[in-house]
């Protein structure tokens, strides 16, 4: 072969050298770019994802059942904010209070409900173990370990001992800020004793006095939670105080429906809906 063609191979596997190698750095760089756009979301940036899904958690509900997407988009926000080492009292708050919503207005499944407020619990008593005085936690504990005590029946609650958790919470709750959430550890307190059942040696401090005491106070550093009234017209009934109750249920029936939590009102209004109709065939007699 002349020394001409010789040159000439060699000129264009030079060539193709140099237009294959930026093609292959190029392909090389794809999974490290997909990586850095995933990284590149920030913790702030997740939580505030996270916020706008649980703003429209009601969006296309049927009733007082929401549908699970956007709360499930609001979860997986948060958790990624948290997986990228936020462990703030205030991430964790939003982490249980999602979960709640999850498991009380939008999911049915109960093993499912079940499987989302253990996580939310075991990541709440991560961070709590650091902020033992943040009122949010301690708010949504309680609240997050009701709803479980409730999915997961009266023997795996007493094993746990759900019911000394919550009022540990509430108690807390009430210590560090009594109008938090318009009189909720007030309103998981009084729920409690409404609740909890009278185990003589067991579970000796329900009271159903303290039920009527507990929810009072809810409905006064809270007059406009609708929740308020139906767990007071609940436990005024039950107390035979039926003209009492109906006053509170008329007030939760004839409330506007609040647009930031659309389900969780309807929900207190249908069911204080069924309460009126009790109470009314009891009162008649």
């Amino acid at each position: 072969m002349s020394s001409t063609k010789v040159e000439n191979i060699h000129g264009v596997t030079r060539a193709l050298r140099l237009i294959a190698l930026p093609l292959i750095i190029a392909l090389l760089l794809i999974p490290l770019a997909a990586v850095d756009s995933y990284s590149a979301n920030s913790v702030e940036d997740y939580i505030a994802e996270g916020d706008d899904h649980y703003a429209r958690r009601a969006e296309g509900h049927n009733g007082d059942w929401a549908p699970t997407g956007p709360i499930e988009k609001a979860l997986d926000a948060y958790y990624k904010a948290y997986e990228l080492g936020d462990r703030s009292p205030e991430l964790a708050a939003k982490i249980l209070q999602a979960s709640y919503f999850y498991a009380t207005y939008a999911e049915k499944d109960r093993d499912k409900q079940k499987r989302v407020l253990q996580r939310a619990i075991d990541t709440g008593n991560e961070v709590i173990s650091r902020y033992p005085n943040s009122v949010a936690l301690n708010y949504q504990m309680g609240g997050c370990w009701g709803r479980w005590g409730e999915v997961n029946g009266i023997f795996a609650s007493a094993r746990k001992g759900v019911a000394d958790k919550v009022k540990l919470y509430a108690e807390k709750t009430i210590g560090i800020d009594p109008y938090f959430a318009e009189g909720g550890g007030y309103r998981t307190l009084g729920r409690l004793h409404f609740k909890a059942p009278y185990i003589p040696f067991v579970l000796s401090w329900p009271d159903k006095k303290e039920s009527l005491k507990y929810l009072r106070k809810a409905v006064e550093a809270g007059p406009e939670n609708l929740t308020n009234h139906l767990f007071y017209a609940e436990t005024l009934f039950s107390e035979g105080m039926y003209e009492e109750a109906l006053n509170e249920v008329d007030h939760v029936l004839e409330a506007d429906v609040d647009e930031s939590k659309v389900v969780e009102d309807l929900r207190d209004k249908k069911e204080a809906e069924a309460l009126k109709e009790r109470i009314l065939a009891k009162y008649r007699k």
